[in-house]
């Protein structure tokens, strides 16, 4: 028997409801789960969606896994969040909620909570939507796992290929459990990013994300990034249902035998920011792999004049283009994975 938010849901059986995870003046805010619990004992994964809104192939992803999964041929338990952003879904808000303009990403419990402080909003963001949202969902649904995917993707204004990324702790047997877990999606590309490994954002990953909270807590995580530019893609949601079937067959919890892959590790990279204002010129795609010095884009000003040119900085391949053809200083442009000879 498996009991969440005070619902039982017996083995061999299926379940959907919404779950309270905050309150606004007009009410309770609830977010979509479905639990299939399995006829046989298994692992336990958590599979979380919709934590930025623009990212809706996997959204669709948890919607058919919950349908498509049966509880007589699964070992285990699947508790699956169908979206986070409630509100910013609701209103198509990317990236932040409508309702305190705060990344629900970076809003996970930490033992200091630093992120609230710094969130620079006039209310007590640590009881905000988003920070109650996250804080149910990790003592709820993530604490009781024994593995987690968060299901992301390019938000309304970028392009990615499909990877997973994983963010290392420096404990060596947790780490080696979530690089197995990274690996056993099939995917052919696999990005590690250790803290401190991207020179233009020393601090990343900071806390407060789940793929970094959850492996602290001896839980491994990774994030399954597909698709991109807010579009819903057929072909996409079936990757990423494939991958996840691929993990659950790993862990014995689906039957048959999952497909083994030797994907691309990339280690570390860079993101380029804008340096000066103007249109974005792109001359390379997501997926690409670049040589140090190769010219991803220019920035054109109005009276023509290419104003600054981008460079790649490594030999990498591009795991995030943005696709804004317009930057204001300081605007993400392009994120690299470094190709580990």
């Amino acid at each position: 028997m498996v009991m969440l938010d005070e619902v039982q849901v017996a083995p061999n059986s299926k379940r959907s409801w919404d779950m309270p995870v905050g309150e606004t003046i007009v009410g309770k805010i609830t977010a979509p789960i479905t639990v299939v619990n399995g006829a046989q004992e298994g692992p336990t994964v958590a599979v979380l969606a919709g934590c930025h809104p623009g990212e809706i192939n996997g959204i669709m992803t948890s919607v058919q896994l919950a349908k498509e999964t049966k509880p007589e041929t699964l070992s285990g338990r699947l508790l699956i969040v169908h979206v986070l952003n409630v509100l910013g879904v609701q209103f198509k808000k990317g990236h932040i909620s409508p309702l305190d303009g705060v990344n629900l990403g970076r809003a996970y419990p930490t033992e200091t909570r630093q992120q609230a402080d710094d969130s620079g909003h006039v209310s007590h963001q640590g009881k905000s939507l988003t920070f109650s949202t996250a804080e149910r969902i990790f003592n709820k649904i993530v604490l009781k796992a024994d593995y987690v995917v968060d299901l992301h993707g390019g938000e309304y204004f970028e392009s990615l290929p499909p990877n997973i990324e994983i963010k290392p702790t420096g404990e060596k047997e947790i780490d080696e459990r979530t690089r197995s877990l990274a690996r056993a999606f099939g995917f052919e590309l696999v990005w590690e990013v250790p803290k401190g490994s991207i020179p233009e954002m020393p601090g990343y990953p900071g806390r407060g994300s789940v793929t970094t909270e959850a492996p602290l807590n001896g839980i491994p995580a990774a994030v399954c990034e597909v698709g991109g530019e807010g579009k819903l893609e057929t072909s996409l949601v079936d990757l990423t249902l494939g991958g996840l079937r691929n993990v659950m067959r790993s862990l014995h919890m689906l039957p048959g035998s999952a497909v083994q892959v030797s994907p691309t590790v990339l280690v570390g990279g860079h993101v380029l920011f804008a340096g000066k204002g103007g249109l974005v010129v792109t001359h390379v795609k997501a997926g690409q792999e670049v040589q140090e010095g190769d010219v991803l884009g220019e920035i054109v000003s109005l009276s023509g004049d290419v104003v600054e040119t981008v460079r790649s900085p490594s030999h990498a391949i591009l795991t995030n283009v943005t696709t804004l053809g317009l930057a204001n200083p300081g605007d993400m442009l392009y994120v690299l994975g470094n190709i580990v000879a």
